[in-house]
């Protein structure tokens, strides 16, 4: 969607939608079946750590495997990805660490999490708390949001000197499936978004002078094929297998499809470093 600008002097705003993912006929696959069940379920030892002093927290990023003891090999439970977790301690033993889990005491791998601010909350980050993990490196700062059905787009608004930057994401798939934030085709729309963002900074908010430039370097539709190559830059998988719990396998495709050449690339990695192409 092309820029449009609102009523009011100096008052403009963008909104640039990713284009509706694609998808093949669905072929019949073997049955994924989620886990499931609470810490409990899985004979974890009690914990003092759960009401003892909490040290520092940390969260995991991706699904982590948690272990009765610093040496034990057997898998006890799997804590979600971007989940927050206590420690009362920050000693590590054989490269994992023990952390309190649903109140119970487990270890993880030190590799596997990533040590947050005191003041994060424990437990899982909200679709939209992830989606803004996962752009955080380029576009931290810029609010997100999320919402069932809904279409993915990035806008920029200014009035004089005051900005204001938003990206809102769907939280489902374009055939009604709910859609993991850490999947490869959600961190595509992610990256396509958040390069949008990253245009905008660029030139300065002046929309239509993004366009044409855009349009010069990257042919008709410029700015949105432009997104797509930063998407690209950033380590997007635009195109690849989406399973559903069902076990159906879908083909998607993020993004508008197009092809990013070397120059186009090299332009792209211009205007993450906030150059213009």
């Amino acid at each position: 969607m092309r820029p449009r600008q609102l009523s009011g002097a100096l008052a403009f705003v963008v909104a640039l939608a990713v284009a509706l993912l694609t998808f093949a006929a669905p072929a019949v696959a073997p049955t994924i079946v989620a886990g499931s069940g609470t810490a409990t379920d899985y004979g974890l030892a009690s914990a003092k750590a759960a009401t003892a002093k909490v040290v520092a927290k940390f969260q995991t990023d991706a699904v982590t495997a948690a272990y009765r003891t610093a040496t034990s090999t057997k898998v006890l439970v799997k804590i979600p990805a971007d989940y927050t977790v206590a420690a009362a301690s920050v000693t590590k033993k054989h490269g994992r660490l023990k952390v309190t889990y649903r109140s119970k005491s487990v270890w993880v791998k030190a590799a596997k999490v990533d040590r947050v601010k005191k003041s994060t909350d424990l437990g899982k980050l909200s679709w939209a708390g992830s989606a803004k993990k996962n752009i955080a490196k380029w576009c931290g700062g810029v609010p997100v949001t999320a919402k069932k059905n809904s279409r993915n787009y990035a806008s920029a608004s200014y009035h004089g000197s005051d900005v204001t930057e938003k990206i809102r994401f769907s939280t489902t798939t374009p055939w009604g499936t709910k859609l993991d934030p850490n999947h490869p085709m959600a961190l595509a729309i992610q990256y396509h978004e958040c390069g949008h963002i990253l245009q905008y900074r660029a030139y300065d908010y002046d929309f239509a002078g993004l366009d044409k430039a855009m349009d010069k370097v990257y042919g008709p539709d410029g700015t949105e094929h432009m997104a797509d190559c930063i998407a690209d830059v950033l380590g997007a998988e635009r195109k690849g297998k989406y399973v559903e719990k069902d076990g159906t396998r879908l083909t998607y495709v993020a993004g508008y499809g197009g092809k990013c050449t070397k120059a186009q690339k090299k332009a792209a990695k211009r205007m993450i470093a906030g150059k213009r192409a």
